[in-house]
């Protein structure tokens, strides 16, 4: 993973939407831009937050949930760029009236997470790039991160170029304190405005200029086939080297090639642009209220006398639609950073994984009992967890004349396929093959249930429960148990509604 192009790119992409190639008051916006991408270490600090505006008049529940989110904000006390591949952030997620401290590291292994009161830090392994498809053994994308950020700042550089300013941009100095500095310090203060409606009038001029700078798009073509062959010639796959000599032996045809299907879409879509918005809002009419005036991303960034962006804020509000089942009538996001120590000597801090790890990869470490045994009882986490998101409690709802769940009635006790039961309630399933036994294990409590086809006496943490009625395996080899007894053996309930439906419940 690329540390930078992930802080990197989303700040470019930001202001892509709002500065084009014209130099603003003397300041050259594209250069500095791009100077963003070149940043390879630094430190900041950051916080980010959300704003629901509900609409009048609706539920006290919609109330209580917009109200829940607008208290949601995450602050970054100190963020740590080491390298393209190492960081490190320390920081709180603030939720209603808690406020949860979190350390997180990662390297070209993996990333680590470490909550307030975790006996474990979590941990997302990222050395094996299953996320990325299934890359063949031995192939290191890492390899190539200098080859696809040069690919990214030769697109990015097209793109400011050709894109036109808004009408609400302006770049000024001033002279503020920034985080790291004993002084206040000379800025350039960089403002924009883009409203919804006139980002739809900006794309079409973009696409029109785009489309006339051949050597541009040949030049960024160029580029994508070179990274294409470099990354073929790493990976040790059959055909490989055959795609590699095809692309140096015909590189050019295949610039050309590309060019004019590319010239042939950009040009397509300028002449059908303002019938395609049209038609666009008639079938989608909401579209509109979202690309509307009350739609608006405001930024301001601050660029040091090395063009380094040292400080960043950014308020994005997104009207929505009044339709059915939308409670709020706009969200804004809202972000602001400062960085120091740009390009110096910075030292990414560690998680400790030495006790152990909870890998998100693994389905079974992320019940909500596993889940909840991670956490001290005492801490905020485990009081969210399990009292205000009720992680462990469930409803389902079975109609016994509905054939998708097979309920069964034999002589007035209902009967479950024991693996939907225990898919339900999370519960872990062991076969032991030569006691021709199943053994299941409680997510919440780590209570063993054991269980014989044929046989009315379990096992319950090694004291008999006898069920009323033995389980049984149909012709399918499925197995069915009382679904009353054996749900309640696994810390549920099940009751029988007015209607003939049962209900299993867990809190």
């Amino acid at each position: 993973m690329n540390i930078k192009k992930w802080i990197a790119v989303p700040l470019i992409l930001l202001m892509v939407a709002l500065t084009g190639c014209q130099a603003v008051g003397g300041f050259d916006v594209s250069k500095n831009l791009l100077g963003t991408l070149d940043v390879k270490s630094q430190q900041s600090t950051e916080k980010i937050s959300l704003k629901l505006t509900p609409r009048e008049g609706i539920t006290q529940g919609d109330q209580e949930i917009i109200d829940l989110l607008n208290s949601i904000s995450v602050t970054v006390d100190e963020a740590k760029v080491q390298s393209e591949e190492i960081a490190s952030a320390k920081g709180t997620l603030h939720i209603d009236k808690y406020n949860l401290p979190f350390e997180l590291a990662l390297d070209r292994q993996g990333m680590a997470i470490q909550l307030e009161g975790a006996k474990k830090p979590y941990y997302i392994p990222l050395n094996s790039y299953e996320g990325l498809g299934g890359l063949p053994a031995g192939f290191d994308p890492y390899v190539y991160s200098k080859d696809v950020k040069d690919l990214t700042k030769t697109a990015m550089a097209l793109v400011l170029k050709h894109a036109p300013n808004p009408s609400t941009i302006s770049a000024t100095s001033v002279t503020e304190e920034v985080y790291g500095e004993k002084d206040k310090v000379k800025l350039t203060h960089l403002h924009a405005e883009l409203r919804g409606d006139e980002l739809v009038a900006l794309v079409k001029p973009f696409l029109t200029n785009l489309a006339k700078d051949e050597a541009g798009l040949k030049e960024l073509i160029g580029q994508a086939i070179d990274v294409t062959k470099n990354i073929a010639s790493g990976m040790a796959i059959e055909g490989s080297d055959k795609v590699t000599t095809e692309l140096n032996a015909n590189k050019e045809k295949l610039v050309n090639e590309a060019y004019t299907e590319v010239k042939k879409y950009l040009d397509l879509a300028v002449a059908q642009y303002d019938t395609g918005v049209s038609t666009l809002y008639a079938q989608s009419p909401e579209i509109k209220t979202v690309l509307s005036a009350n739609t608006v991303l405001k930024t301001d960034l601050y660029f040091d006398e090395k063009g380094n962006a040292r400080k960043s804020s950014a308020d994005l509000t997104v009207a929505l639609p009044d339709v059915e089942g939308i409670p709020v009538k706009s969200f804004s996001i809202l972000t602001e950073t400062q960085s120091w120590n740009i390009n110096g000597n910075v030292t990414a801090d560690k998680v400790d994984i030495s006790k152990g790890v909870i890998d998100l990869n693994k389905q079974a470490e992320l019940t909500p009992g596993a889940t909840l045994r991670n956490f001290d009882e005492n801490s905020p986490i485990y009081n969210i967890l399990k009292n205000d998101l009720e992680i462990t409690k469930v409803e389902t709802t079975f109609d016994p004349k509905d054939d998708y769940y097979v309920l069964e009635n034999r002589r007035g006790t209902a009967f479950i396929p024991l693996r939907e039961l225990t898919y339900e309630l999370n519960s872990e399933l062991k076969w032991d093959a030569a006691a021709k036994q199943i053994t299941v294990v409680d997510d919440i409590t780590g209570k063993t249930l054991k269980l014989k086809s044929g046989s009315k006496q379990a096992t319950l943490e090694g004291s008999t429960l006898t069920l009323p009625q033995a389980p049984y395996t149909d012709q399918y080899g499925t197995l069915y148990v009382p679904f009353k007894t054996v749900a309640e053996a696994l810390g549920a309930t099940v009751t029988r509604s007015s209607n003939g439906e049962y209900v299993l419940k867990r809190n």
